[in-house]
């Protein structure tokens, strides 16, 4: 299993949506090896819980048209995304 560092809220406000697209990705593996691997441990449902905090608010666009350059480039925190 790929070692990386997990995304927090705190870092996910610092980052555009074109940054996390990538880490999202890669998070994303992890947990679905961890889980269907049978290795969740004590406190990883609460990491777990912010990775799809994070995931839902970058993959599903609100009401601004994410055609606007600024959805896309801003840090989320920026934006008030997150």
């Amino acid at each position: 299993m790929q070692r990386f560092e997990r995304l927090t809220l705190e870092e996910a406000r610092t980052l555009s949506r074109n940054q996390l697209l990538s880490r999202i990705e890669d998070e994303q593996k992890y947990w679905y090896e961890r889980i269907n691997g049978g290795q969740m441990r004590v406190g990883d449902d609460r990491a777990f819980k912010t990775f799809n905090e994070i995931m839902h608010v970058v993959i599903n666009p609100d009401t601004r048209a994410p055609q606007d350059q600024d959805y896309w480039t801003k840090p989320l925190g920026e934006l008030g995304d997150l």
